[in-house]
């Protein structure tokens, strides 16, 4: 559902992976951050971005009136003007984001 890793760390978050399992497959993993699924803010529906792990239901509804208000995003630095998305959360969306 996310679209891919772009960090080993987040294999940790999967849920139900117990970390001492992380811990012994953690060496062997590999990331290719270039084979990551992207969702566009802009053309994406409600239901399409409530689908992804950091956005879920309650930001989509946000992202999706914010666009409508405001136009599209112009670039993903626009998604700091919304209050539900905090530094840390920007930071994990960015490689999963586009404005296209």
């Amino acid at each position: 559902k996310l679209g891919g890793f772009y960090t080993i760390t987040q294999v940790a978050e999967v849920y139900g992976l117990p970390d001492s399992t992380f811990q012994l497959i953690k060496p062997i993993l590999k990331c290719i951050p270039e084979g990551i699924n992207k969702v566009s803010i802009n053309s994406a529906t409600e239901t399409e971005l409530e689908q992804h792990p950091y956005i879920r239901k309650k930001l989509a509804k946000v992202l999706i009136a914010y666009r409508t208000q405001h136009g599209p995003f112009r670039n993903i630095s626009d998604l700091g003007k919304i209050q539900l998305i905090d530094s840390d959360l920007l930071a994990k969306l960015v490689p999963y984001i586009s404005v296209e």
